[in-house]
């Protein structure tokens, strides 16, 4: 079976040779790339995707704009938050306002040549990723991000008018990348980020009323192109699980089982065979700080749970992350490899 028929067999729930597995999001981040460069010699990425045997290969635009500016996180090295505490549209008190602002000119992201992408990769899943450019968070970017919850609630009008220019923004994006990538690509990547480990950062209805109409556009505008969609969100996002499902969301990436609500057995018990789930493999704890027995445990768990409903595929929880152990990294392939070699 190849990489490809692996794939797509496992997001329509069909029975497989063994589970996928992948480097989430095809990221190799430095302190990764240290370790297989140490030990097994290699120089770059490819090499490390090749040695592991991942199921998948990423394709992206490629941004030819202005250079961005320094943020603050670069700059100074500051915590995460801080680029969302205080926006460019914080004082923001009309839709005249929003309408004013300079949204960057869609065209300066490039649609990559698939077809020379897919000959070279011809037995692998092809996932293009448009970009990241969410609905929610890039609102906390402009609003701030309790300016960005308020607007929400007090000024809902003033909310929407910027997430509907953000959607417009993407959709063109979107839109030609989908459409070239007609019938080479088998996967769209989108994304997002609206919840903590313990709960969505808002009422699910508010999400259901500000993000879910536009996100069901570019689902559906990806579907009407032939391709499975992967939707990206951290964290506790079991309460709009339905909602994906009902908008025709193939599979659920990223899997952060510590997260309140994602444990396995209750995900299986409740949408197993009707959402696939892409990652489980918990990087804050098994992957930066157990052994390779525990992520050949927790590799183990994860696909017996699935077992009787298919729709599930190995990653890290997430990437980048300086703790993360290479042993623990080449443990987790491993096991997946154990599991096809023990049927």
């Amino acid at each position: 079976m190849t990489h490809s028929e692996r794939v797509l067999k496992t997001l329509n729930f069909k029975e497989t040779d063994r589970v996928p597995c992948d480097l989430m999001e095809g990221s190799v981040w430095k302190e990764l790339m240290n370790y297989f460069r140490d030990k097994y010699g290699f120089n770059d990425v490819i090499q490390i995707l090749n040695f592991l045997d991942t199921d998948f290969r990423w394709i992206y635009t490629r941004y030819e704009g202005p250079k961005p500016s320094i943020s603050v996180t670069e700059k100074d090295h500051v915590i995460y938050s801080n680029p969302v505490a205080e926006g460019p549209l914080a004082t923001a008190r009309t839709i005249a306002d929003i309408e004013a602002y300079d949204f960057p000119d869609p065209l300066w992201w490039q649609i990559p040549d698939f077809a020379d992408f897919r000959n070279k990769w011809q037995d692998y899943a092809i996932v293009f990723l448009p970009g990241w450019m969410p609905l929610f968070w890039s609102s906390c970017l402009a609003f701030g991000m309790e300016g960005a919850l308020v607007k929400m609630v007090e000024e809902p009008k003033i909310y929407e008018a910027f997430v509907m220019r953000q959607h417009e923004f993407y959709m063109d994006i979107l839109t030609r990348g989908v459409k070239a990538g007609r019938g080479i690509c088998d996967i769209c990547w989108l994304g997002d980020d609206f919840s903590s480990q313990k709960a969505m950062l808002m009422n699910p209805d508010l999400w259901r009323k500000y993000i879910k109409p536009y996100l069901a556009e570019q689902v559906q505008l990806a579907r009407d192109n032939d391709m499975f969609v992967f939707y990206h969100s951290c964290g506790s996002v079991r309460q709009i699980l339905p909602d994906l499902i009902d908008m025709g969301v193939n599979a659920l990436l990223v899997f952060q089982t510590k997260s309140t609500g994602m444990d396995v057995q209750s995900v299986v018990r409740d949408f197993g065979g009707k959402l696939a789930f892409y990652g489980g493999i918990d990087i804050q704890q098994i992957l930066s700080y157990g052994t390779p027995d525990d992520v050949v445990s927790e590799v183990r768990k994860n696909i017996e749970a699935f077992e009787n409903y298919g729709g599930y595929i190995v990653a890290n929880s997430h990437h980048g992350v300086s703790t993360i152990k290479g042993e623990n990294i080449e443990a987790m392939f491993q096991a997946v490899r154990m599991e096809e070699n023990s049927e």
